[in-house]
């Protein structure tokens, strides 16, 4: 028998990396690419002087490959949320997927409001926004009732939107229990994740213009 010939190795290296060149999925482009770098190996290491030039950059590659692989695999495990997290999820954010959200919810804060408190004074500027889960919220300018916001109704959505400060009062007339971002964060977030903006403003637009008929028919 013929000795063994360590092309062999980098030949189906080589295969290996075409067929990662022809998938559409980036997590198995990259394993197939890792495969092709630790099967490129003993062809450097059985060379009669070991190169280890391509040795030590095709270790380098699989480990990069490896490490973005496994990235890649912790991102896309399925993500469960809390029932609380899920009902949040259907009244704002229906067309984000779990981890989406989890990932809006981690920048804001889970807040309860007690009976009486202001969610929006008269005269400040918004510093930041909620979204009501639970209770009710009454606006009011100059002790006269312009409406109520209950689950799903975002407070200062209409102040976040032109950049002005509050011209009424917002109270809290049933507990409350919200999803809170400041805003500034919450800016910074979102100039990062277009696509969840165009969501977002999408979102702020239908609250905005549920308020506006809701106004008119008092």
């Amino acid at each position: 028998m013929g000795q063994f010939n360590p092309s062999y190795f980098l030949h189906a290296a080589n295969i290996l990396l075409l067929v990662a060149y022809s998938v559409r999925d980036i997590l198995w482009l990259r394993l197939f690419s890792v495969a092709a770098s630790l099967i490129a190996l003993p062809y450097f290491v059985l060379q009669p002087e070991p190169l280890w030039e391509p040795i030590i950059w095709s270790s380098v590659f699989a480990a990069i490959n490896s490490f973005q692989s496994w990235r890649l695999f912790i991102e896309r495990r399925p993500v469960k949320l809390t029932p609380e997290e899920q009902e949040i999820r259907q009244l704002a954010f229906p067309d984000l997927p779990p981890r989406k959200v989890l990932q809006i919810l981690s920048i804001g804060a889970w807040t309860t409001v007690g009976i009486g408190e202001r969610m929006l004074e008269f005269g400040k500027s918004v510093e930041a926004i909620s979204i009501i889960v639970r209770g009710k919220v009454r606006v009011m300018r100059d002790d006269r009732v312009l409406g109520e916001l209950a689950a799903g109704h975002i407070v200062g959505s209409a102040l976040l939107l032109s950049g002005v400060t509050a011209d009424v009062d917002a109270v809290v007339v049933e507990p409350v229990r919200c999803m809170r971002w400041e805003v500034v964060p919450f800016d910074r977030y979102l100039a990062a994740n277009p696509e969840t903006r165009i969501i977002l403003q999408k979102y702020l637009a239908r609250d905005l213009a549920g308020k506006v008929l809701a106004a008119a028919k008092l």
